[in-house]
């Protein structure tokens, strides 16, 4: 094992168990040169595969645990010094860019202070936030949106475990994030809109507030032979109300882990 490899973990939960075989499935289809173990980060359902040595996290969790803490204690597991990361309803629908990937790899172990290539559009960004560019990246700004996010990346481990909040949800681990991540000087790149992507799969995944992402992920999911009751999710549409956690929390929990977030 080469320590400054990568390996591919899937961020996952219990409650998406099912998507795992389908994501594993077009892995293999779409992904064929990618040999290496999946690392899978799930509470504590585990799935058998015949295509690839799947890693679980050695200690079982329960659905209380919050999504950091899983993710933080599994990396202190995990070997390598880069880990892409791809959410478990990213079902690729093209093939993966492994030449694109490993180029940007190889430039993060010659630039250690590189964080993270992020390989899906923001679509916040101002064009003045265009600093030094990697041929299809640009330097995010400090203070952007969504600079810290949870679309398709390659991260360097030691800046997210340094990173991390042990507290958080993924809507936190984005928003409050983002804020935080300016007091770090190391670089973020994220992929200019309109550059051929690494990574390819139905934008957002193909869940939305626990459901289906709307007709069009319906249609993909049947075009790509998985045979789906969508009737037990249901179907979310844009525009509908998403559920998000800080939502219901009372005024002064809210306040606690905003300040938890921002420390």
């Amino acid at each position: 094992m080469n320590k400054t490899d990568y390996a591919l973990m899937v961020l996952g939960c219990d409650k998406n168990a099912e998507l795992i075989p389908m994501f594993l499935r077009n892995l293999k289809k779409y992904w064929p040169q990618y040999q290496k173990e999946v690392y899978i980060n799930t509470e504590s359902v585990r799935t058998n595969s015949d295509d690839f040595k799947l890693v679980y996290p050695t200690h079982v969790s329960d659905i209380n645990t919050p999504w950091a803490k899983r993710l933080y204690d599994f990396l202190r597991e995990y070997p390598y010094d880069y880990v892409v990361f791809l959410l478990d309803d990213f079902i690729l629908s093209d093939f993966v860019d492994d030449d694109e990937l490993n180029r940007v790899h190889s430039i993060m172990k010659q630039h250690p202070e590189i964080a993270c290539f992020n390989f899906m559009e923001t679509y916040k960004d101002a064009e003045d936030s265009v600093r030094k560019a990697y041929e299809r990246y640009y330097l995010k700004d400090r203070k952007a949106e969504f600079r810290m996010n949870l679309q398709a990346a390659i991260w360097r481990k030691d800046y997210l475990m340094k990173f991390i909040r042990k507290h958080e949800n993924p809507w936190q681990f984005e928003t409050w994030g983002s804020i935080r991540s300016r007091r770090y000087k190391d670089e973020i790149y994220h992929i200019k809109k309109g550059a051929n992507r690494v990574f390819d799969y139905p934008e957002g995944g193909v869940l939305a507030d626990n459901r289906w992402r709307g007709d069009a992920v319906v249609e993909f999911m049947k075009r790509e032979g998985f045979n789906i009751d969508f009737s037990k999710r249901g179907i979310y549409y844009e525009g509908e109300n998403r559920k998000t956690e800080i939502k219901h929390r009372s005024f002064v929990q809210k306040v606690w882990e905003v300040t938890r977030s921002l420390i």
